[in-house]
């Protein structure tokens, strides 16, 4: 262990710094001005792929190609964040519907459907937080016209809580609660609650930015070993391309329109056709082409 001493740079010395490393710089205007937009630490895990050793950049790399590898993963953020949009509300809904219909308004306060009392009280109290501190108008309708404030019918709980508190909510249910959920997409209700789990990390990077075209996916969905369909894809499921497959297959399988879905395969292949190492780093099967996996469902 030591003590970090690196000084901050100016953007002129950061790309100084760059160029020393051997990185081709067209227009030093405009690369100072995107500097100055873009954290260089945030830069630099871009530069990765092009530099061979580490701060030695492989010849005739240019900033405006890292720049453009940039904006792809930009552009992925967007259309992934896009496509997971109508997934997202598409579960809120069907959690409202089928518990509530089941148990009632308040179903979520059954402790009968979890399977853990502690994990429930816990849940539950989060849930509240969130509610007391949220300032949305309807909540405050609600606080002035009904009693029990912050406990509230499950369809109007839905709408406040966190897409990681939705998943939460699933993974604490009793198996038949859960079997009302898993069924709609058509697996086995543990792949499912890996799925809302690595869907939410997902979802995660695109709000916060961060970079995801070759990113290692910590929070990996299980797949489906029973399904043949699956199985003879062969998947890595620590990259991104299985969770886009996922995310198809949930749009198909609940019949969510698909036009989403294709923009997230086109960026992919914009990536892909700036390095032939970079379709493999995010997780396209060897041979396989970029493009819908489940057009038969």
């Amino acid at each position: 262990m030591e003590d970090y001493n690196k000084a901050p740079l100016t953007y002129a010395q950061q790309l100084d710094l760059l160029k020393s490393r051997g990185l081709l710089i067209n227009n030093p205007a405009d690369a100072l001005i995107f500097l100055k937009q873009v954290n260089y630490y945030r830069f630099t895990a871009y530069c990765i792929p092009y530099q061979k050793p580490h701060d030695v950049f492989l010849p005739g790399t240019t900033f405006e190609t890292i720049v453009g590898l940039y904006r792809l993963d930009e552009e992925l953020r967007d259309v992934v964040f896009a496509m997971l949009t109508p997934i997202e509300i598409f579960f809120r809904t069907q959690m409202a519907y089928e518990l509530s219909h089941k148990w009632g308004a308040f179903a979520h306060y059954n402790a009968s459907i979890f399977q853990y009392d502690t994990a429930h009280k816990q849940w539950l109290a989060e849930l509240e937080k969130t509610i007391t501190d949220s300032k949305e108008p309807f909540l405050q309708h609600y606080k002035t016209k009904y009693n029990g404030f912050p406990r509230l019918p499950l369809w109007i709980a839905c709408e406040i809580m966190s897409f990681g508190s939705l998943s939460t909510f699933y993974s604490c249910l009793t198996l038949d609660a859960r079997l009302l959920f898993c069924s709609i997409v058509g697996v086995d209700h543990n792949v499912f609650r890996s799925w809302l789990h690595s869907i939410t990390f997902l979802r995660n990077i695109c709000a916060h930015h961060g970079r995801l075209w070759s990113r290692n996916i910590s929070i990996s969905p299980m797949i489906p070993d029973k399904n043949p369909e699956w199985l003879a894809i062969h998947f890595n499921n620590k990259r991104i391309f299985a969770s886009v497959a996922i995310m198809e297959w949930i749009c198909r399988k609940a019949e969510l329109p698909l036009c989403n879905v294709e923009p997230v395969y086109e960026t992919m292949r914009k990536i892909a056709a700036l390095d032939s190492r970079f379709a493999n780093w995010m997780g396209v099967p060897l041979g396989r082409a970029i493009g819908l996996c489940w057009e038969t469902k």
